[in-house]
């Protein structure tokens, strides 16, 4: 079974601290419960920012770029071990740059929603969890205030 988070948006910053002692009291893990406050940026992370298919397809296309410039490179060098080296340097470095460009452009649009909540004033309060536990956490949140509450099928607990 793999993670979910459940997210509850709450009115403000001390709504969403009453929340978290009452997920402690309901037997929620502290590790397992986050809160986002005042931090738009952090706001957007919780829907999930990574796409495993954008990430391989950043580092395809970087680890090309890198080749492309390790053989440019290379070329000026008369040694074939150096060529060879520099090729292969320039790949990974590729490689990692795309999967790293890549893995930033996905972001899902429920994460804007979020942002913007927490731009207005509002809190997160997101529990991580198996998904059997998905709707004992989403009662939670609801019992404890939250105005909405949403399953977000990524386990990113801020």
């Amino acid at each position: 079974m793999s993670d979910v988070t459940v997210v509850g948006v709450f009115r403000n910053d001390d709504a969403a601290k009453a929340a978290l002692q009452r997920m402690d009291a309901a037997g929620f893990p502290p590790d397992r419960v986050g809160v986002v406050a005042n931090n738009v940026r952090q706001a957007r992370e919780v829907a999930g920012s990574s796409s495993p298919t954008a990430a391989v397809i950043g580092a395809i296309a970087g680890g090309l770029v890198g080749l492309g410039f390790g053989l440019a490179t290379g070329m000026s060098v008369n040694s074939l071990a150096a060529t060879v080296g520099g090729v292969i340097m320039f790949a990974i470095i590729g490689a990692f740059i795309g999967a790293l460009a890549g893995r930033a452009k996905v972001l899902e649009p429920r994460g804007e929603k979020y942002q913007r909540a927490v731009d207005m004033g509002d809190a997160l309060v997101t529990i991580r969890c198996a998904e059997g536990q998905q709707e004992q956490a989403r009662r939670a949140l609801q019992s404890a205030g939250a105005t909405a509450v949403r399953i977000e099928g990524t386990p990113e607990t801020v």
